[in-house]
């Protein structure tokens, strides 16, 4: 890949992150029809941490794929790919739509990026990383996490129960 059509990836990506975190940083206005996660203040926090180094992973995938290094997206991949203490957090958010995304995420979305970087097929690649961050960005549109201007701290919700899609599972 010459290194003109290398900056154009890195570019398109970073166009589609910068629109998928727009959405994120709306302010909870009126028009602002996106679920709210009722959960206790520190518990956001928390969220926001792990969804940031989400984001971050996601950046490391697009500087591998620009200098071909497909066995760091694996890597990478693996590292975001589902375990016992990301579906118990997921599980401790008390949606079951939200769960449900975080797991499309974790459990599908990481294993299909990792298989597509085994691979060594760019085009699978870079549509599995698209897939991914479709499913950010349509999570994003659906639920926030702040209510504003009240910002009231929620009790914690009562946990569900997590449902992995068929063949996907629990990285050790």
């Amino acid at each position: 890949m010459s290194n003109v059509a290398k900056r154009y990836m890195i570019t398109a990506v970073a166009l589609l992150l910068l629109g998928g975190g727009a959405h994120a940083a709306e302010t909870g206005t009126a028009s602002d029809a996106r679920t709210l996660l009722t959960i206790p203040f520190e518990d956001r926090d928390d969220l926001l941490r792990v969804m940031r180094g989400n984001l971050d992973q996601v950046r490391q995938v697009v500087e591998a794929l620009a200098k071909d290094d497909f066995a760091a997206v694996e890597n990478i991949a693996d590292q975001m790919s589902f375990n016992k203490k990301k579906g118990d957090g997921l599980a401790r958010r008390g949606n079951p739509g939200f769960s449900a995304m975080g797991v499309q995420f974790h459990a599908v979305n990481a294993a299909a990026l990792k298989a597509a970087a085994q691979s060594r097929d760019r085009a699978r690649t870079l549509t599995a990383l698209g897939t991914m961050l479709g499913t950010c960005t349509g999570c994003h549109a659906a639920y926030k996490l702040v209510e504003w201007p009240d910002n009231k701290t929620y009790a914690q919700p009562a946990p569900v129960p997590l449902k992995l899609p068929e063949g996907a599972t629990w990285r050790e």
